[in-house]
């Protein structure tokens, strides 16, 4: 029995990083490259989701593009509520779900019968129409041109995907051209059987170098073995600056309120200035957003009212609600108070996934994955799934890791002078414009 290892790592940082260059599939039509994976499912009680008919879609934007857009949304939420339902109250939690849906994509690709079932349904594949999801990579395409190829000066979004195959193991032809035309992910063989650990420090070294030295160390010691076959890595990096930046000066110690714990204090800053501001009193919610420059990204924090428990917010959330409160946001004067902050999350998604419903991936004996390699009884599964990411903020830049959704610590209740004071358990959003 042979497994496969998959790795997200994400970062919001300062530095250099150049994208990995795809020439063709950003201008393509889907004629032009097929990207036909071995297997195709379609839901036969296809749960569209009926507001997408509604939905006003930008005129720039491909409809299948934000199609699956929303789709990823959809899983994020999902995940996220999956995800901090174990999480202990006072724990910091980061994650970038875009990361994790193209790595699955990518596994996707060489998915049949019910592990390709479970893999639409967890990650919301199967919500799309058909037309999206028989060319869903192709669109993932597509959406990652959005994501990462738009020229900005201002900032910096770039994303790097990498194929690690034990050499002595002959790969799929079409799951390697796919993977590196439409991903970006090009295969390195490696010589997994024999020097596990050097193929360990060559990928914890890409992985390092992709994300300016800020993640390291992703795969742990042991984990690569003579029955690794492959390891899938996504990586994402981010360099912005707020388009408002928080003056220096302004930095501030003030108590800041954990949820079962005594206040701490924390450098915090503060900034008076117009933003996008909505108070959503049927949710108890704030909701700020605070734009980086170029206008194309922003950060959302959701502040819950006062004696609201954050846990009460998150059992509310879908991806539909964030959407509405998204559209409810109002250009008005503001006061401002952000706590400085930087976090490190690091763990397993297996668990999670399988409780979500994604059971068969993970199963030696179910599996089913005929795509990725040519031994048809290679019996090829996934054995884990690591994500690890890197977030920082300071005074006038961020620095964080994919497009994710996290939380932090706050305290405020709406106030006659429009204040936004951020001193208690919170929820962070990256967004971006389409």
């Amino acid at each position: 029995m042979q497994f496969l290892i998959l790795c997200f790592f994400c970062l919001w940082s300062t530095g250099t990083t150049k994208p990995h260059s795809v020439q063709d599939i950003c201008t393509a039509k889907p004629k032009d490259i097929p990207v036909n994976p071995v297997c195709i499912y379609r839901n036969p009680e296809k749960k569209l989701q009926e507001e997408a008919d509604h939905e006003k879609i930008p005129t720039s934007t491909n409809p299948r593009v934000w199609e699956l857009s929303k789709a990823n949304s959809r899983f994020a939420v999902l995940l996220y509520k999956n995800l901090t339902n174990a999480r202990d109250d006072n724990e910091n939690f980061f994650m970038s779900p875009i990361s994790i849906s193209t790595a699955f994509a990518m596994t996707k690709l060489g998915a049949c019968g019910t592990t390709l079932q479970q893999l639409m349904t967890v990650f919301q594949f199967d919500t799309i129409s058909e037309k999206t999801s028989d060319q869903i990579h192709f669109f993932f395409a597509k959406l990652n041109c959005r994501l990462y190829k738009k020229v900005n000066k201002s900032s910096e979004l770039v994303s790097a995907n990498r194929l690690f195959g034990e050499k002595s193991l002959k790969f799929n032809e079409t799951y390697q051209n796919i993977s590196e035309v439409v991903y970006g992910a090009k295969l390195w063989p490696l010589n997994f059987k024999e020097k596990p650990e050097l193929s360990r420090g060559i990928i914890n070294d890409w992985v390092a170098n992709k994300t300016e030295k800020r993640i390291t160390n992703v795969i742990p010691e042991g984990v690569i073995d003579e029955f690794t076959v492959m390891i899938l890595i996504n990586t994402i990096y981010f360099k912005g600056h707020w388009k408002s930046k928080f003056p220096l000066e302004n930095t501030r110690a003030e108590p800041f309120f954990r949820a079962t714990a005594e206040p701490c204090v924390v450098p915090t800053m503060y900034q008076e200035m117009t933003f996008r501001y909505a108070s959503i009193a049927s949710a108890k919610v704030q909701v700020l957003e605070l734009p980086y420059q170029g206008d194309d990204l922003t950060m959302v924090f959701i502040l819950p009212y006062l004696n609201t428990p954050l846990a009460q917010v998150e059992q509310q959330l879908t991806a539909e609600k964030l959407e509405s409160w998204f559209r409810a946001l109002k250009e008005v004067s503001l006061s401002v108070h952000l706590p400085r902050f930087k976090i490190e999350s690091s763990f397993s998604l297996k668990e999670k996934l399988q409780e979500m419903g994604l059971r068969d991936l993970f199963s030696p004996e179910r599996a089913s994955l005929p795509g990725i390699v040519e031994d048809p009884e290679a019996g090829l599964y996934v054995s884990e799934v690591f994500h690890k990411a890197f977030l920082e903020t300071c005074s006038h830049t961020l620095i964080p890791d994919q497009i994710y959704v996290q939380m932090s610590n706050n305290k405020t209740s709406p106030s006659e002078t429009m204040e936004f004071h951020a001193v208690q358990l919170q929820l962070w959003l990256i967004k971006y414009f389409l």
